[in-house]
């Protein structure tokens, strides 16, 4: 990746301070998502209750149904938007929920998960806890900070949208729908906030950061500002290693085309992706359950992510658009 020559430490901090207006030296996190909360949705959402989530069978409608009265519970008025399956065979739908922005309702930041997964295979279920369970359930608890913030009158300036989309694991479907019949206007979106396997540790790395590390891709996508925005947060909170392996042209995962985040930066929706790197092990087999989670790292993953919607929620300027790539 490129470097980035940055200014001397003090300058770097003021500038972070006026440009991001939501940080202060020597912060840690700012803003905590509850564990108990991620595991509460995470059990639900990953249990054989829900048959593995496959897009068109009633278990899918199960965890529809669970989020919707998930946001209710919250406050929040949730909406479907529906769809017809690319294949033919049957109906799916996306969850949606909004917070409404303070100064600037008008302008958005997309938060999104995929909540469907593989089903059922061969007679096992495939409860996909990491993907796109943790996911999904980061999604709804970072939804419940926020509203408790507003309780407290310091709620987002821009509208936070919550998107849980289907058909993820069928090639996009959901997030392609919306794309394609946006219910907000995509050019008013600072940015797509999209997480999708956050939950455990690439079995495949061995570096000595393996439980303080999250996968980021999209920083050199569509604006210039995210990868700046991004360090210059987590220099202020997390802390965490910012891995970008997954964001150079030569990956040969095309991990950026790979989630829903894409249908956005299509469109020319800044967009990023948080991920835990996990490309073998459990990934898409019916092993990967809710007691493989990694609670520690995929809390602190949650806190810094639920961070940087807040930063990008708040900060003056929407994200600009100034790259071709």
């Amino acid at each position: 990746m490129k470097i980035i020559k940055l200014p001397s430490t003090k300058q770097f901090v003021t500038l972070l301070f006026f440009t991001f207006g939501t940080l202060a030296f020597g912060q840690q996190a700012i803003h905590q998502v509850s564990l108990e909360h991620l595991k509460n949705h995470l059990k639900i959402l990953s249990s054989d209750a829900m048959a593995g989530r496959a897009t068109g069978t009633p278990g899918i409608e199960k965890a529809a149904k669970y989020l919707e009265s998930a946001f209710q519970r919250m406050g929040l008025k949730p909406s479907r938007q529906g769809y017809k399956m690319p294949d033919n065979s049957g109906k799916a739908c996306n969850i949606l929920a909004q917070i409404e922005g303070k100064s600037m309702p008008s302008e958005f930041v997309v938060v999104s998960a995929h909540y469907d997964h593989l089903g059922i295979v061969n007679g096992e279920i495939y409860n996909g806890a990491d993907d796109d369970g943790s996911g999904t359930a980061a999604l709804l608890a970072m939804a419940e900070t926020l509203m408790e913030l507003k309780k407290q009158g310091r709620g987002p300036d821009r509208t936070v949208v919550f998107i849980a989309f289907s058909g993820e694991e069928k090639g996009l479907w959901g997030s392609d729908y919306f794309s394609e019949h946006p219910t907000i206007d995509l050019t008013k979106v600072s940015c797509d906030v999209n997480i999708d396997m956050i939950g455990r540790i690439d079995p495949e790395r061995t570096t000595a950061d393996t439980n303080h590390y999250v996968c980021v891709v999209g920083q050199r996508h569509i604006s210039s500002e995210l990868k700046l925005a991004l360090r210059a947060l987590n220099e202020n909170t997390q802390n965490l290693i910012l891995d970008g392996k997954f964001d150079e042209q030569s990956d040969p995962n095309r991990i950026f085309y790979r989630s829903d985040h894409y249908n956005f930066a299509k469109k020319g929706v800044p967009a990023v992706f948080f991920y835990d790197g996990m490309l073998g092990g459990d990934y898409h087999e019916p092993t990967d359950d809710f007691e493989k989670i990694d609670w520690d790292v995929y809390q602190k993953r949650c806190n810094f992510i639920l961070d940087f919607v807040v930063s990008v929620a708040n900060r003056a300027d929407l994200l600009k658009r100034d790259l071709t790539e």
